[in-house]
């Protein structure tokens, strides 16, 4: 009767390597050799050698992956890692002399702060290296060197992807820029052209101002006074407004301006407006032209 062959087990194991992004290498760690089967036997130690990556196999009754993962990665190198990883790569290792076959899922994390690594009694030692450096190292495991080799390709369609969307909100900000561009030019144009235009609004009030009584209802006076209220309207579209200042009003230096009268004696700190010579007027809450006025001194009669 032929012997019935013994089937080998089959070993699942989750591994995480780590790139920091800012040095562009990643980490790798010594194991201890042979302590406490912590390791794979001395003949594979040997021919492979001892680096390796974080992580260990998945035990039978360990349901929540993530959370068995997250415990290794913390009791070999000390850090809370949060399980958000890209898939780096599974390699399958077939061994003739040990007693299981072996699966590793390579999982690639990306690394960004300066958190001190702490490693426990199952490795010796851990360094930073480049991917031309691991791949160069004879002591390290060829599944590792091939997870790097892909970790490589996969790093660097994200880093393409990454400069993708920060040239997409490059752009997007760019084309807020310019509508926020437009805005200022159109606000500037229009308040250049509303400056022009005040001299020629005073005039229009100066003249409808000073209508002889039997002019009042004259085709030309009405047609003054229409071309003084289209005026008024386009002004009053382009939220500009006439300063509100009356006769007896505190000087205000933000919004008046005083003219000098050389009849006057010194002013006083709390002079009112005497005379309303030309009126002010502001667009929005910016002053485009303060109201030009005549002071005169509280006790003055």
């Amino acid at each position: 009767m032929d012997k019935i062959k013994k089937r080998k087990l089959l070993r699942v194991s989750q591994k995480a390597l780590f790139y920091n992004r800012e040095n562009k290498k990643f980490l790798v760690l010594k194991a201890v050799e042979n302590k406490d089967g912590h390791t794979a036997h001395k003949e594979w130690m040997k021919k492979y050698g001892p680096w390796d990556l974080p992580g260990g196999h998945i035990d039978e009754n360990e349901i929540d992956l993530d959370k068995a993962f997250a415990r290794e990665i913390q009791e070999e190198i000390g850090i809370n890692f949060d399980v958000k990883t890209e898939l780096c790569t599974v390699e399958f290792m077939r061994n003739k002399k040990a007693q299981h076959h072996g699966v590793v899922i390579i999982h690639l994390a990306m690394f960004y702060n300066d958190e001190e690594i702490k490693l426990s009694d199952e490795h010796v030692e851990y360094l930073w290296a480049s991917a031309d450096e691991i791949l160069d190292m004879k002591d390290v495991k060829p599944w590792i060197k091939n997870a790097v080799r892909k970790a490589l390709n996969q790093i660097e369609s994200m880093e393409a992807v990454d400069r993708l969307h920060r040239c997409l909100a490059d752009f997007d900000n760019y084309k807020k820029r310019q509508v926020e561009n437009r805005k200022e030019f159109t606000k500037y144009a229009t308040e250049g052209v509303i400056n022009d235009m005040l001299p020629i609004l005073d005039n229009f009030h100066a003249a409808t101002g000073h209508i002889p009584e039997g002019e009042a209802d004259s085709p030309w006076v009405t047609g003054i006074m229409f071309i003084q209220q289209q005026m008024d309207k386009v002004f009053e579209d382009h939220n500009v407004t006439r300063i509100d200042i009356k006769v007896g009003d505190e000087f205000d230096p933000n919004i008046m301006e005083a003219i000098k009268d050389d009849n006057k004696t010194k002013l006083n700190e709390d002079a009112k407006v005497e005379k309303i010579a030309q009126p002010g007027y502001k667009i929005g809450d910016k002053i485009l032209r303060p109201a030009r006025v005549v002071l005169k001194n509280s006790e003055d009669k």
